[in-house]
């Protein structure tokens, strides 16, 4: 699964940690891939390998997607690892079709690539390590035992299968069964309107997946139909604020007021003469790179320690946006980079501020004006 963070996501891309970095692509586990691995730990520390092998599994999945990303000129900058797939933080905000096609499908050829791979590997070199289904699900569940090496070699061949089959024979965006299917209605008309087919074809799905794991008393494949409906409705806000805010002029939204203060200077003498201006953003350096806190950042500190912190400690190193920029582009770049509000300049002069919550807004209202 390859998916991207629409507009409104506050959340999701700061509960991440960062493992490794691999050809200049950040792996982050997403804060509900941890707590599903601690959850199956705690029922059975055996899980461990099955989980090692599924945690390896989806990480080269994802980088499959990026790798055909990046040979296509999108830039992939992170990708965040969830219970289902994964979340790629790309620079591109429309992909073409036939290039969504391309990287959605490359993530389970890559599973069933693996998985043909260690089939003839079996039978070429006569390798007794092979499990069949039903004895594989039987020494998952502690049936019958079975040697390290077994449960090593037939976990990376099944739980590629599963990925490979439940991505792309399960047509619900974001799972790349889903992406095919937008990328293909993308080719007959436009991606809006594909993202919004495909998005109420995944409602009925998981709406289906749902109602059978509730009367199965399946918990992983109810928690797996929540994250697709909820995938598939943050697409089409995706795709929706790409549209509309495609053309609606940055400096309409730019607002000027806005404090300067020494980076010294500690949050509760901020606050107060926050609050004498009306500004929810100081700076404390101006220039090509600037260093700005907003009043969210300051919320996130406990109010007790506001005299004995200085805006230097949380303040946020930026790159300005230019008033000619995109709203779209401005929008992305503050969701990859965490922050609430962006410093805005014309003609290398500063302009004002853009906030994130202002962007919503206007999304919102043109939302409403154009049904």
């Amino acid at each position: 699964m390859l998916n991207k963070a629409p507009v409104g996501n506050n959340g999701l891309m700061k509960s991440n940690f960062k493992i490794f970095n691999v050809m200049g692509i950040d792996i982050e586990l997403h804060i509900s891939f941890i707590l599903f691995v601690l959850l199956f730990l705690i029922l059975d520390v055996s899980f461990l390998v099955i989980l090692l092998v599924l945690f390896a599994s989806i990480t080269l999945h994802e980088l499959s997607h990026s790798i055909i990303g990046k040979l296509n000129g999108i830039n992939v900058k992170k990708i965040v690892l969830l219970p289902i797939g994964g979340m790629a933080a790309m620079d591109e905000v429309q992909i073409k079709p036939y290039s969504e096609f391309k990287m959605a499908i490359a993530g389970p050829l890559f599973n069933f690539l693996l998985c043909t791979l260690i089939a003839l590997a079996t039978q070429l070199f006569g390798l007794p390590f092979l499990l069949g289904w039903a004895d594989w699900n039987a020494a998952v569940g502690g049936a019958i035992t079975v040697p390290l090496a077994t449960t090593l070699w037939s976990s990376t061949f099944w739980l590629n299968w599963l990925l490979g089959t439940f991505n792309l024979f399960v047509p619900a965006i974001p799972l790349d069964g889903g992406r095919v299917f937008r990328s293909a209605l993308a080719m007959v008309t436009d991606y809006v309107n594909a993202t919004r087919i495909a998005t109420t074809v995944s409602t009925v799905i998981t709406f289906f997946l749902f109602i059978y794991a509730l009367f199965t008393y399946n918990i992983l494949l109810l928690v797996i139909s929540i994250f697709v409906y909820l995938g598939a409705v943050s697409e089409l806000e995706y795709a929706l604020s790409n549209k509309l805010l495609a053309h609606f002029p940055l400096k309409r939204i730019v607002r000027a007021n806005y404090l300067v203060l020494k980076p010294a200077t500690k949050l509760d003498k901020a606050i107060e003469e926050m609050i004498k201006s009306r500004s929810l953003v100081v700076f404390t350096t101006i220039g090509k790179h600037m260093e700005l806190v907003s009043l969210y950042d300051i919320r996130h500190v406990p109010k007790s320690k506001w005299k004995n912190t200085s805006l230097k400690e949380i303040a946020n190193r930026v790159r300005a946006a230019e008033v000619t920029d995109s709203v779209t582009a401005v929008m992305h770049s503050m969701m990859r980079n965490g922050l609430e509000a962006m410093p805005v300049i014309s003609e290398e002069e500063l302009a004002g501020v853009v906030f994130r919550d202002d962007i919503n807004r206007v999304f919102e209202i043109l939302k409403v004006s154009n049904p």
